[in-house]
């Protein structure tokens, strides 16, 4: 008996090991890996179990008196019947009551034999019965719900990056990335068709108050433009009730290459104001002059803080290093906001920016910025001034260079344009080529300015897939920028966009103020009504220009307070914010901000506005405000109106026949686009056409409002106004 006690005990340790290291692997194993070995159970994972049943059952049979040959015979059969489930003892039963041991060792072996199937089983129907609860679990949650269309690295992204909604990818999906998407806890709808699902969000949206966010995003955008006309057809299928105020609780973000924005742009105006277009190149350059103004590398040495004014003798150089698609944008948006001034004979005068701006090709030869911003330079340069206003400025100045960067002229090129006077601020913007392309043309910038012995030039590197552990850029003068994941792909930066919030926030205000200074009395229900309009008109009857027009704004605040020796940042930072007296007293020293009565509705004040504007910091910044208002409309290819067209052009609005003052968003003009004197005569000629005092048709006022407004608008943004360190 003792030889059977060995083998029995030794099986029965193997078996233990088995568990023991299966349970161990199962352990330390992440999801994806915990996974992928219990599916490969059905591939012999936990064929120990089997082998320690041979020697079992051939001792059973060798102890009920069968001889060799027949207990290995049937020991082979016993054991198939085992994979099967098909459990028998009959035969090894006189062992089994004379040995406790083997007794438990057989029932163990037969408990893992059953674990090891519904292991198998697992592995078959696991994905499933996840996706089915998943699927219950969405239907049934009270969460707003997320939905993105595009499988695609990106997608993924943006889906990992929202933490508060029920959601779910939609696309034709693969066998196998079905599989990867369980393994990495994405929820997802494999369909062929988009639009059951489009007519069921649709359904859902009219249904449930909770909000309704879908992304566009399969990066194809014939696809892109086909999914968004499908959305809008079901948007005018519903009753006119409820699909008036249907952008409350539907929002459609649709990515797309700028190359078709005006197809995208028609599809905005066409959604009922619940469809956004997104230009990932335009959100990497406004996340790049939101952290990096090109005034945060500026002090007393270049800027006058009494008077937000660069200093005389101080030039602004930017080398361009590439002119694609992210280079233009930033270049464009840059333009909008890094706008300077500077003391002039007759006051504050426009202070460009000098652009050079490198590429293999001739980049001057481009028919987006023909369209946009050379409009103006192109199609008014030979205009009798007669006609117009004072004509604005160009707002930059740009000189291009056709070089390849392995062109032997290129860095001698650079080096000619970098100036070395430490009165002046150089920069180098790289965005030609790959991550590991433009790290390595940084590199080589850092040592080609060590050689040059210039310490002024702050370099910026476009990199798209930053990885924060590695350290390839250690000079304390070269800045990453970039990263789509972190500022594109990101459903904070799509939905919840810090500027976005802020510009829509200063449209509320903007109408709420009108009715004020209107004359009327603001109780709750004027302030209700008036501010639900102002939301509608947002995102129904404002096109794209007027809502970027509001976000640039806003976006230009951070480097109009560094003029003024300011910053801004959020409330949590540890750094002491000035209270609202300290900010005052700094931008409105000599110019006093008045207010009318306050109203606690409203949780604001109400600037009074007269006809009077002293000579004061806060003009300059006004001033400032207007070119930087200026070179926004001019990047988006907007002109002047002429006189003519401001005091005699008509439209007609809601029935009633009024004037535009020479605006028109569709032929992109506008009667404002003159200099800030301009404006001046631009106001009393709208005053004497309609018998209206000047101070009423005033329109010098909202360039004063940006930053009259500036704590008020930070401090209920999550932010606070603090010293320049």
């Amino acid at each position: 008996m003792l030889i059977y006690d060995i083998f029995i005990a030794l099986c029965f340790a193997l078996l233990t090991a088995e568990v023991v290291f299966v349970a161990v692997s199962l352990v330390v194993k992440g999801r994806a890996e915990r996974i992928a070995y219990i599916r490969s159970f059905k591939k012999g994972k936990c064929i120990v179990i089997f082998i320690s049943a041979l020697p079992l059952y051939f001792m059973g049979y060798l102890y009920s008196g069968a001889n060799v040959v027949n207990a290995a015979m049937s020991t082979f059969g016993q054991v198939v019947n085992l994979v099967v489930l098909k459990y028998s003892v009959e035969t090894i039963d006189a062992l089994m009551q004379a040995n406790v041991f083997y007794k438990i060792t057989i029932y163990y072996c037969f408990v893992l034999v059953a674990v090891n199937a519904f292991m198998f089983t697992v592995s078959l129907i696991g994905q499933r019965f996840w996706q089915w609860r998943q699927t219950v679990k969405a239907r049934f949650s009270k969460k707003d719900k997320l939905y993105i269309f595009g499988y695609n690295a990106n997608s993924v992204n943006i889906y990992q990056s929202d933490s508060q909604c029920s959601k779910l990818i939609a696309d034709n999906i693969t066998d196998a990335d079905c599989y990867a998407m369980y393994v990495r806890k994405i929820y997802y709808n494999c369909c062929r068709n988009f639009n059951a699902l489009i007519v069921q969000i649709l359904a859902s949206v009219s249904k449930k108050a909770v909000v309704h966010t879908v992304i566009v995003n399969t990066e194809n955008d014939d696809k892109n433009i086909s999914l968004c006309n499908a959305f809008i057809d079901q948007i005018k299928s519903i009753e006119d009730g409820q699909r008036r105020d249907l952008y409350n609780r539907l929002r459609i973000c649709v990515f797309g290459n700028p190359q078709y924005a005006d197809i995208y742009n028609d599809i905005v105006e066409r959604s009922n104001g619940c469809i956004r277009y997104i230009n990932r190149y335009q959100k990497v350059a406004i996340g790049f002059i939101d952290r990096y103004p090109f005034t945060k590398f500026m002090d007393e040495r270049h800027i006058d803080y009494s008077t937000a004014c660069v200093k005389a003798g101080v030039d602004i150089n930017v080398c361009m290093i590439g002119f694609g698609k992210t280079n233009q944008q930033i270049f464009l948006t840059s333009v909008a906001n890094n706008q300077f001034i500077t003391e002039g004979g007759n006051g504050a005068q426009l202070k460009p920016v000098r652009y050079h701006i490198f590429d293999r090709v001739s980049a001057e030869n481009n028919k987006n910025l023909n369209h946009s911003y050379y409009r103006l330079r192109n199609e008014c340069g030979d205009v009798n001034a007669k006609d117009y206003l004072p004509m604005p400025e160009l707002p930059a100045s740009e000189q291009y260079y056709h070089l390849d960067i392995n062109d032997t002229q290129f860095y001698n090129n650079i080096r000619s344009v970098v100036s070395r006077s430490e009165a002046d601020v150089n920069f180098a913007i790289i965005a030609f080529g790959s991550d590991l392309e433009n790290i390595d043309m940084a590199q080589k910038l850092i040592a080609k300015r060590r050689e040059w012995g210039i310490t002024n030039l702050v370099i910026f590197v476009r990199v798209k897939d930053w990885k924060k552990d590695e350290h390839l850029l250690n000079d304390e003068n070269c800045f990453v920028f970039g990263d789509e994941k972190t500022d594109v792909y990101n459903i904070d930066e799509i939905v919840r966009d810090k500027i976005f919030r802020m510009a829509h926030m200063r449209n509320e205000i903007y109408a709420l103020e009108y009715q004020i200074t209107s004359g009327k009395a603001l109780d709750l229900d004027l302030y209700l009504t008036t501010k639900y309009q102002a939301n509608r008109d947002w995102f129904q009857q404002k096109n794209q220009i007027e809502r970027e027009s509001n976000l640039y704004g806003c976006l230009s605040l951070r480097s109009k307070l560094n003029m003024i020796g300011l910053e801004y940042c959020e409330v949590n930072d540890e750094r002491k914010a000035l209270s609202e007296e300290e900010y005052l007293k700094r931008y409105a020293t000599n110019d006093a901000v008045e207010y009318m009565t306050s109203s606690d509705i409203l949780d604001k004040k109400v600037v009074k506005y007269t006809l009077h504007f002293p000579e004061s910091l806060r003009k300059n910044l006004a001033i400032l405000e207007h070119y930087r208002w200026n070179s926004f409309m001019i990047s988006k290819g907007m002109i002047p109106a002429t006189i003519a067209q401001i005091v005699g052009e008509t439209t007609v609005v809601d029935g009633e026949q009024k004037y535009t003052n020479g605006k028109s968003y569709q032929l992109r003009r506008h009667g404002n686009l003159t200099t800030f004197d301009g404006l001046v005569e631009f106001r009393k000629l709208v005053s004497k056409r309609d018998n209206a005092s000047e101070l009423d048709k005033d329109v010098i006022k909202y360039d004063y409002q940006l930053m009259d407004d500036a704590y008020w608008l930070l401090t209920h943004n999550g932010y606070k106004i603090v010293p320049r360190t």
